[in-house]
């Protein structure tokens, strides 16, 4: 881990320590820098950086409310523990700030005026990656000695108890393999116990002590082990140790040290695996909340350029839980390092895998209407794998598709899903694709399913008047800084289509997280993300202008407005027309339920219906509209604006000063 003293041993960054601060924070470790413009609060996103304050932030004046603002802004930057405070230099750090900096424990250093923060943020972030690739390769080195070398039986104790009997003395051996030689040399050798744990710990390689005539060597063997100590060779002999008695010790330190490696080796490689594993689990989470640049340089230590792609399909594959693991390898490998393969981190029955396009089968999501598309899901081929149309190259799966598709034929338990192509930064509503495929996919004979834009609301609106609207919708959220929006954004792609605990486990982050961010964008957007119908808006805003930025135009565009053109209007009837192939009256239990903000047993209440039959109804739609209902998502949300288009429903407007 990159820390102050580090930075500050890089000429070229102008970085030094505040006097006093030195020897005192030279190992406090660094994960980035950042800029702490003046009048901002602080927040949890500095944690462990090293900011940087603006001029205007470190007065020269000496009156008592500069110790006050000083006190109170480095309060605050305790409170969310950053690294150090960086301040301009070459000038002498005021007094109330050097005062209040110790006074929190905030490390204060002194930097250029020229030098650029962004450079200290990119060297840190190599040198954090830097890290972890020479941490993996230790890894993979100790595992390729361990697969020459066959297992290893008993052969440490042998070795204990050869010695034992080589210098006629007792031999205790300490850590991952303990041995002993007699069986009571443990208490023979009792006195060398404080005297062990400081070699262990790794303050002496050595020491030497004797116990009423009986001398004792203690030597290291091999470097520190996982528990934080090295293991330790004890050797007593009851006369003097000669030259050769310690050489033999030595060398049996030496023999001893890889032989405890070794029998490691089967534990370090499933902790590699499990390394590895959740290296896979950060990038995708980091590509989930909108951060592809550093998903980008994290998946370097997987495979080089793995996601340097302009599009990318994501696959969700569901098996038994108990074959999951082993799928996850079959995967790996039947991929060759073309694809990301990630154990889903909130269901255990899935298998993600992020599958880069080299030559992109369509346009990104939702850029205007085309007609070439088809208006179902592709279940993909009914025969088994190798067929004709398995490979068929106008079927519309990939190469790593097609791969995947393999593992899910044959096997009644398997289903695949899969997105469109659509670029990294779009990974949340490609995985939220994906997932709706899957859904299809149980339904269909090939138990497989890619996800097709068929005709969406979006293709049919009119493209830059949605996009008007759309920007105003989402431009609170775009007022946030950019750390705090790409968190919010990437949160709500997913708390719309899950619940907060998946969506938690995904992003890596508790359900609380989730709920206060959904919470915050609430607020901001002016919706009651409680009701499925504010959802639905925001849903809609999203997919049209995620980016926040429309044209310009006239004025503002109502909703309402939006949803009144003929196309949205036919989109709707086309829709929602498809329930009339049941005589049950499926849409009138449909509106109902979205009128009692989805609740079945209100519902059911409301429409004077047992909550079964209302599930059953509801069970019926989704056959026939392709699209999850009961569990919520974007189906629920779709349905919920069909509705609002044709004037059967009321959808809350937004309006921000």
């Amino acid at each position: 881990m990159p820390t102050l003293g580090w930075l500050t041993g890089i000429p070229e960054l102008e970085l030094a320590f505040a006097p006093g601060w030195a020897e005192r924070a030279a190992t406090r470790p660094v994960t980035g820098a950042a800029e702490l413009p003046a009048g901002r609060a602080p927040g949890p996103e500095l944690a462990e950086l090293i900011v940087r304050a603006e001029p205007q932030d470190t007065t020269q004046a000496a009156d008592r409310a500069a110790g006050g603002r000083a006190d109170r802004r480095l309060r605050g930057l305790a409170a969310v523990r950053v690294a150090a405070l960086a301040v301009p230099g070459p000038v002498p750090v005021p007094a109330a700030l050097a005062e209040a900096a110790v006074r929190h424990g905030v490390p204060l250093l002194t930097v250029g005026p020229e030098v650029c923060w962004a450079r200290v943020a990119r060297l840190v972030d190599a040198e954090r990656l830097r890290e972890a690739r020479h941490q993996l390769r230790l890894y993979e080195e100790l595992l390729g000695h361990a697969r020459d070398q066959g297992p290893q039986d008993r052969r440490v104790e042998r070795l204990v108890d050869w010695l034992a009997r080589a210098i006629g003395g007792c031999v205790t051996l300490s850590g991952p393999a303990p041995a002993a030689a007699p069986p009571t040399a443990w208490h023979q050798l009792a006195a060398s116990a404080a005297a062990a744990a400081e070699v262990s710990k790794g303050r002496l390689d050595s020491a030497a002590l004797d116990d009423g005539g009986l001398g004792i060597r203690l030597t290291a063997v091999g470097r520190t082990g996982d528990g934080g100590g090295r293991p330790v060779l004890t050797v007593g002999l009851p006369a003097p140790f000669d030259p050769q008695a310690g050489a033999l010790v030595t060398r049996a330190a030496e023999l001893l040290a890889p032989l405890i490696a070794l029998r490691r080796a089967e534990t370090d490689r499933d902790r590699l695996a499990e390394v590895a594993a959740d290296l896979r689990v950060g990038v995708f989470q980091l590509l989930m909340g909108g951060e592809v640049t550093l998903a980008q340089r994290a998946a370097e230590g997987l495979a080089r350029g793995l996601l340097d792609t302009a599009t990318a399909r994501v696959y969700v594959l569901e098996g038994p839980a108990d074959e999951r693991d082993a799928l996850a390898r079959a995967c790996g490998a039947a991929t060759e390092g073309r694809a990301l393969v990630v154990r889903c981190p909130a269901t255990e029955q899935h298998l993600i895998v992020v599958a880069p396009l080299e030559d992109p089968a369509g346009p990104a999501r939702d850029e205007g209407p085309d007609d070439s598309r088809d208006d179902s899901p592709n279940t993909g081929p009914d025969d088994g794998p190798g067929s004709a149309r398995d490979d068929s190259p106008d079927d519309g799966w990939d190469v790593v598709g097609l791969t995947l598709r393999r593992f899910a034929a044959g096997h009644p338990q398997r289903f695949l899903g899969g997105s469109g192509p659509l670029p990294p930064a779009q990974t949340a509503g490609a995985y939220g694709d994906a997932v709706r495929a899957l859904a299809v996919a149980r339904l269909a004979p090939g138990r497989a399913a890619l996800y097709t834009v068929e005709s969406r609301l979006t293709q049919v609106l009119d493209a830059p008047t949605a996009a008007r609207w759309a920007a105003e919708v989402l431009r609170p959220l775009h007022a946030v800084p950019l750390v705090g929006r790409d968190q919010l954004l990437g949160t709500l792609h997913l708390g719309l289509e899950f619940p907060a605990t998946s969506a938690g486990k995904i992003l890596g982050v508790s359900r609380n997280t989730v709920r206060a961010r959904l919470d915050r964008a609430a607020g901001l957007l002016g919706l009651d993300l409680s009701e499925v119908l504010g959802r639905a808006v925001l849903h809609l805003a999203l997919r049209v202008g995620g980016s926040g930025s429309g044209p310009a135009g006239p004025g503002p565009v109502a909703l309402t407005g939006l949803l009144a053109g003929e196309g949205a209007r036919g989109w709707a009837a086309g829709l929602l027309g498809r329930l009339e192939e049941d005589g049950r009256g499926l849409r009138g239990t449909l509106l109902g339920w979205l009128t009692a903000n989805t609740g079945v047993e209100r519902a059911a209440e409301r429409l004077g219906l047992h909550p079964q039959t209302v599930r059953d109804h509801l069970r019926g739609a989704e056959r026939l509209l392709q699209r999850q209902l009961l569990s919520g998502g974007g189906g629920v949300y779709e349905v919920a604006l069909a509705f609002a288009a044709l004037g059967e429903l009321e959808l809350p407007q937004t309006v921000h000063p």
